[in-house]
C-alpha cells in the first residue's frame, strides 16, 4: 500500500452521481405529461433525446413496469393488440418528475465532474 502525504476529506460519494434510470425516469416522465405513448415511441425519444444514445430494450422495459408498479405511470394494451402497450403518468408520476427535476441537476454536475476527473485518470495510466 502505498503512503499518502495527505488526507483528503471525502465531499460526496458515488452513489450520488446520476444513474441510469434517473435519465430514463425523467425522459420518460417527462414525455408522458404531453399524452400517453407506446413503449417503442419511448424508445424513439429516449434515443434521440441522447443524440443515438438508446437503452437496451428489456432494461427499459423493467423502468416503465417500475415506474407502473411504483404509482407513477399506468400501462395499457390498445384493445386486443398485446403488441402495443402504451404509459400514461399518474399525479404520483408528476411529483416525482418535479422531485427529479430538483434533484438531478446537482448531480448532473458532480456527473461531468467526475467523468472528468476520471478522464485524467485513465491517461495517468496509459
Amino acid at each position: 500500500m502505498r503512503n499518502v502525504d495527505h488526507k483528503v476529506e471525502k465531499e460526496s460519494s458515488l452513489g450520488l452521481v446520476v444513474k441510469v434510470q434517473q435519465v430514463i425516469d425523467f425522459i420518460v416522465l417527462g414525455e408522458l405529461q404531453n399524452g400517453r405513448k407506446y413503449g417503442k415511441q419511448i424508445d424513439q425519444i429516449i434515443t434521440q433525446a441522447l443524440d443515438g444514445v438508446g437503452v437496451n430494450d428489456s432494461y427499459l422495459a423493467q423502468r416503465l413496469k417500475k415506474l407502473a408498479e411504483k404509482g407513477h405511470a399506468t400501462s395499457s394494451w390498445e384493445d386486443d393488440n398485446r403488441y402495443n402497450r402504451y404509459y400514461e403518468i399518474t399525479d404520483s408520476g408528476i411529483e416525482y418528475f418535479k422531485q427529479l427535476q430538483r434533484d438531478l441537476p446537482e448531480r448532473v454536475e458532480l456527473a461531468l465532474k467526475v467523468y472528468k476527473l476520471f478522464e485524467k485518470t485513465m491517461k495517468k495510466y496509459n
